[in-house]
């Protein structure tokens, strides 16, 4: 008997999270391109949200950071008074 108590299946196989944990141990890359990486190996489309695949890797113990555009301090300084 399986420890799954019901509810709604997995979206991603185990085979699916294995080879995305194999992509993001490779180099480190953002969300998004670890999704295209699995789908272009799979040859097949991500079968969920990418949020989905995120919530896989985090559980793996693989955290992501988003990218920010940093945005250029002013030459003057300011002072509080």
């Amino acid at each position: 008997m399986s420890a799954h108590n019901g509810g709604r299946h997995a979206l991603l196989s185990e085979a699916q999270i294995a080879a995305a944990l194999e992509i993001a141990r490779a180099e480190p890359l953002t969300l998004g391109r670890i999704a295209q990486r699995l789908e272009s190996a799979l040859n097949e489309p991500l079968p969920c949200k990418i949020e989905t695949l995120g919530e896989a890797l985090k559980r793996n113990g693989f955290s992501f950071k988003r990218n920010r555009f940093s945005l250029k301090k002013s030459g003057t300084k300011r002072h509080s008074p």
